[in-house]
Formats: structure tokens, sequence, C-alpha cells
């Protein structure tokens, strides 16, 4: 069985805003990113628009573990305080050939409460300022008008439109 642990030492990141945390994925978390997924209202904005399976969620969390330990960030686990679960994810990733890119998905009963923005914000604080990343870059669908707002409120202005490497289409923003 291969070991999707991270090895030791590892950097550690973590951000906490008034109601949520962002820490590293666990292997634990393998089946509530599926979870999420598998709600159509949430993967039609991620990547192809499919759910996750179970072994491309693994291989999610075991590159998040690779680019901590080489980046000193990836994506993580977005855990709303109040009740200790996992809503969602974000962070910084580090896509080959662009910018450090911003991202962040929740699941669907977490949406219009203000936690894609309170988190964005927290995210890009972190980036821009203890990180010292000069430019952020941001990946949206064109009809994602709630995330467009939120990078918009941030900051983040377009860059480009066109489509992504699914065919699908895709606005680049950029910030910084």
């Amino acid at each position: 069985m291969e070991n999707t642990q991270p090895s030791s030492p590892i950097k550690t990141y973590a951000l906490e805003t008034q109601r949520l945390v962002l820490r590293p994925f666990s292997t634990a978390d393998t089946h509530r990113i599926v979870q999420i997924f598998a709600d159509p209202r949430v993967s039609k904005w991620v990547d192809d628009g499919t759910p996750l399976s179970e072994d491309q969620a693994k291989r999610w969390i075991a590159a998040s573990f690779a680019s901590v330990e080489k980046n000193g960030t990836s994506a993580g686990a977005i855990i709303e305080k109040n009740t200790g679960q996992m809503i969602g994810w974000g962070g910084i990733v580090h896509p080959q050939g662009t910018s450090p890119e911003i991202i962040y998905g929740l699941e669907y009963a977490a949406w219009g409460n203000g936690y894609a923005k309170e988190i964005a914000t927290a995210i890009v604080k972190n980036g821009l300022g203890i990180l010292k990343i000069n430019r952020l870059r941001a990946t949206v669908d064109p009809e994602n008008i709630a995330s467009i707002k939120i990078l918009r409120s941030l900051g983040f202005q377009l860059i480009s439109s066109g489509l992504d490497e699914n065919g699908l289409p895709t606005d680049v923003y950029h910030l910084g």
C-alpha cells in the first residue's frame, strides 16, 4: 500500500478566521472530499465539472502533501469552527508554468453564509503578506458570478478569457 502521509519534517500551514480554519488535508479527509464533490451543484464549478472518485481524492491529498513540502502551501480542508465539520477546500496551489493560484470551494449547504469571501480573504492576505507572493492567479467559470464578485472585491482583475485544458470556458484573474 502506498504511503500517502506527509513525510517528516513537513512545512505546516494553517489559517484561521473568525468562523473557519484552513488546515492541511489528512488522509482521513478522503471520504468527505468525495461527498462534497458528489453534489453536482458544487462539482460543476470545479475542473471538468464531474465528481471526484475516491482514488482521485486520494491522489489530490497526496499531491497536496508534496506541494506543502515543496512550496509551503497547497489546498487544504476548510473546517467550520462551530461544528468541527469539513465544509470545503481552499488554499494556494502551484500549477506548472503559472503564478501561484488561489482556490476554494464549499459544500452546497455552506453557500450563502459569507464563508467563501471569508476564507478567500484570509488566503489572499496570507499569500501576499506572510508568504510574500508577488502575484496570485485565480481561474473561474465565467458563469460563476458569486466567485467573480469575491475575486473582484479582493482586487483581482480579469486578464484573459478562453478555454481551459478540458475545453471549458474559463476566465483568468490576477492580483499583484
